[in-house]
């Protein structure tokens, strides 16, 4: 007999039908099916409810301690269970709905066709038959039973507002019967049963193992895809395929963030649901104009925008200098006309230098070195993520003999997390280009608050002190390797390249500042020969068969090279926008502050190594 940790379950039983009748008192009554003996896949396996007389437990509806709920939420009853009975291999309850508002909100729905019901559980006894792989529940406690409007995930199954601790549950296993096999004679010889015990002994205690070991693996596999709402059937795909592991599910959900950051779907406080003309015609200078004049009666579409997405977020704004951009100006492409900041002369803002036709949030990434070195972006994120990574693998054992047990290990999945940290990003114009305005002089302007945002982004993730509200940064990361030496040649450059292990991938690279690439440049592979370790440019090259990338934003005398895809730049997409009247008095300047919500994370710190003090 085993002994297997559950929690409190709770399965569905939709499109019942649902009988509803009024009593003498005026109460009115449900009466259904509330569980079945369809199998369910759990975490553990194939989970059957026996509706037997003698499973089902029904001490707490025959107390009148059970009550009947709104979609398991234990703080919205809706009534109480009154009497329970088996028929026909299920289990149907009777109901009676309080005399409130509530209930008859929900009594309506059900009227109305609302035709799901969900039992809430608690396991007592298993029995696990070894033949067909299933759990049957023989002695089970009901808890509550619900009116649901969506059917619960099966493979989660946990009580969505109840107690979710583990207790342990009796595993009774059955074994099928064998059919007797014949003797095995050789020469003359008998082989005895004695002989056979000890190896039908060591299969059955490595049978054991790897079922433990499946078991591990499909409790890991549904954890993950329940903590980030992943779909049920990409679930059910990680589990059927036996060579999918906790660490290749951690990657696949990371790419299922990504996907949904770059979809949006419409719930980013940000985005509010502005059309592509509406998004086109909103000015960030009218709004700007709008508070230098304390007057937004020529801005509405821009107020109604700031007053969406200010709603959406809870609360207040800095003060009254600040206005939101919604996330469909940010990422809409627009005619941009490059010139200087002024309004007079040829020199001025009517020098026409080129056109582009980008998005601000385009403008930022394409200035950012870890955007171009291949970082994963998650962008219209809401509220805090974590990212799962395997921080260590289950273990391997080579067996001694065949007595030797394979010890039960796991693997060891950790989580990245990443909130919004906000940086801030400062420009001047004259105030009288503020009050003429003009869609490139706009676009000039979200264009250096973009350029700032990247480099500051850039410094965050190079190299961020985690302190002050700045994200942990490459250096900074405990986990990422090191290269010893100052000087460093040939055999250094490929000490990065070993260093990182498993990591290494098309992803790696290089970035270093500008005056340490001028250095590898001049150093060769091979002496008397042209084959410099910095191969092409100072600004981009070949570094010993990965791309290279100088910027100024690295530490002085730093090398960092890495898998730059396992560093994640988080954006929260909700940029607000401040205005200083005064930034210059004198000078008629106003400044123009845009606060970003972004973060940085290294989904693997040992997918990245670092050399400082390079000479």
């Amino acid at each position: 007999m085993t002994e297997l940790k559950l929690p409190r379950l709770n399965r569905d039983l939709p499109n019942e039908s649902i009988s509803v009748r009024q009593s003498e008192t005026g109460s009115n009554t449900l009466t259904f099916s509330l569980a079945s003996e369809v199998p369910v896949e759990r975490f553990f396996g194939t989970e059957i409810l026996s509706c037997k007389k003698s499973a089902v437990r029904m001490d707490r509806i025959a107390a009148g301690a059970a009550p009947l709920l709104f979609n398991h939420n234990w703080d919205d009853p809706i009534g109480m269970l009154s009497n329970g009975r088996i028929e026909n291999g299920r289990l149907v309850v009777d109901a009676t709905l309080f005399d409130t508002p509530r209930a008859a909100e929900v009594k309506t729905m059900i009227d109305g066709g609302l035709r799901n019901v969900s039992v809430g559980y608690e396991i007592n006894k298993l029995e696990e038959n070894a033949k067909t792989a299933t759990f049957t529940a023989t002695d089970w406690l009901v808890l509550e039973g619900s009116i649901v409007t969506v059917p619960a995930d099966y493979t989660v199954g946990v009580e969505r507002s109840a107690d979710e601790s583990f207790k342990p549950v009796q595993i009774t296993r059955t074994e099928p019967t064998l059919p007797a096999s014949p003797a095995i004679v050789s020469k003359g010889h008998r082989m005895s049963e004695a002989n056979n015990a000890p190896a039908g002994a060591n299969a059955e205690t490595r049978g054991h193992d790897s079922v433990a070991m499946e078991r591990l693996r499909i409790k890991t596999l549904t954890d993950l895809g329940r903590q980030h709402r992943i779909d049920e059937a990409q679930v059910r795909n990680w589990i059927d395929n036996e060579a999918f592991t906790a660490d290749d599910a951690a990657r696949s959900v990371l790419d299922i963030l990504v996907t949904r950051g770059g979809n949006n779907n419409g719930v980013n406080p940000a985005e509010i649901g502005m059309s592509k003309k509406e998004a086109a015609q909103y000015s960030t200078f009218k709004a700007i104009r709008s508070i230098l004049n304390k007057d937004w009666s020529k801005a509405g579409l821009e107020l109604e925008a700031h007053k969406a997405i200010q709603q959406r977020l809870g609360g207040n704004p800095l003060n009254e200098q600040t206005f939101y951009v919604p996330l469909e100006v940010q990422t809409a492409k627009r005619h941009r006309e490059i010139r200087d900041m002024t309004s007079a002369g040829a020199s001025g803002s009517n020098y026409l230098v080129g056109t582009e036709n980008m998005s601000f949030i385009e403008l930022l990434r394409n200035r950012s070195v870890l955007a171009q070195m291949g970082a994963t972006r998650m962008g219209g994120l809401v509220g805090n993520v974590t990212i799962p990574r395997e921080t260590a693998s289950a273990s391997t054992y080579w067996l001694t003999n065949e007595a030797t047990a394979i010890t039960e290990s796991q693997p060891t999945i950790g989580q990245l997390s990443l909130s919004p940290k906000h940086v801030g990003a400062y420009t001047e114009i004259s105030r009288l280009l503020a009050l003429q305005s003009s869609p490139d002089a706009e676009s000039l302007v979200m264009n250096d608050l973009a350029k700032a945002v990247a480099l500051a982004a850039d410094l965050a993730g190079l190299a961020g002190s985690g302190a002050s509200g700045q994200p942990t940064g490459i250096i900074g990361t405990s986990g990422v390797g090191s290269v010893t030496g100052t000087s460093i040649a040939y055999a250094g450059m490929l000490e990065f390249q070993t260093d990182i292990g498993n990591a290494l991938s098309q992803a790696c690279g290089y970035v270093t500042t500008p005056a340490v690439a001028a250095l590898l440049m001049q150093r060769v592979k091979f002496s008397s020969t042209a084959s410099p370790l910095w191969d092409g440019n100072i600004l981009d090259a070949n570094a010993c068969g990965f791309r290279g990338m100088s910027s100024a934003q690295c530490p002085t005398a730093d090398i960092i090279f890495g898998a730059w895809d396992q560093l994640v730049m988080a954006e929260w997409g909700s940029l607000a926008i401040e205005v200083n009247p005064y930034a210059n008095f004198q000078a008629g300047l106003v400044g123009v502050r845009a606060l970003y919500a972004m973060d940085i994370g290294l989904r693997v710190p040992s997918a990245f190594s670092v050399a400082t003090s390079v000479t």
